[in-house]
C-alpha cells in the first residue's frame, strides 16, 4: 500500500508541475524588431502576431517568414518551415546563431 501512495503522489506532483509550465505567460514579441545578421547588416523585421514575419530588407535576412516562442527561446522559420535560427533572451532583446553559416543574429528594438 505505501508504494502505492508514493506513486500517487509522485504523478501529482509532476501533473502539477506540467500544468505550471505550461500556464507561464509567453513573452510579447510581436512587433517591430531590428534583426542583426554578423556584425555588420542590419536590417528591420516585423514579428506579427498571427506568428508571421515580413522579410527583412536585405539578402541576409529575406528567408525568415515564420517565428514562433517555445518555453524560453524564439524560433525563426522560413515559410516551408526550415529552422532559421533559436535566439535565447538577453535582456530586451535576443541572440542566438543562424543554423546555415552560423552568423550571429541578434534581435532587438
Amino acid at each position: 500500500m505505501k508504494p502505492l501512495r508514493t506513486l500517487l503522489f509522485t504523478s501529482i506532483a509532476f501533473a502539477i508541475a506540467a500544468i505550471a509550465a505550461q500556464a507561464q505567460p509567453t513573452p510579447d514579441v510581436a512587433g517591430s524588431w531590428k534583426l542583426a545578421i554578423g556584425n555588420n547588416a542590419v536590417c528591420p523585421l516585423t514579428l506579427a502576431p498571427d506568428g508571421t514575419a515580413t522579410p527583412a530588407d536585405c539578402a541576409a535576412g529575406d528567408r525568415i517568414a515564420r517565428w514562433d516562442v517555445a518555453v524560453n527561446k524564439l524560433e525563426l522559420r522560413t515559410a516551408s518551415g526550415e529552422m532559421v535560427g533559436i535566439l535565447l533572451p538577453k535582456g530586451e532583446s535576443y541572440a542566438g546563431k543562424r543554423f546555415s553559416d552560423g552568423r550571429t543574429l541578434v534581435l532587438s528594438r
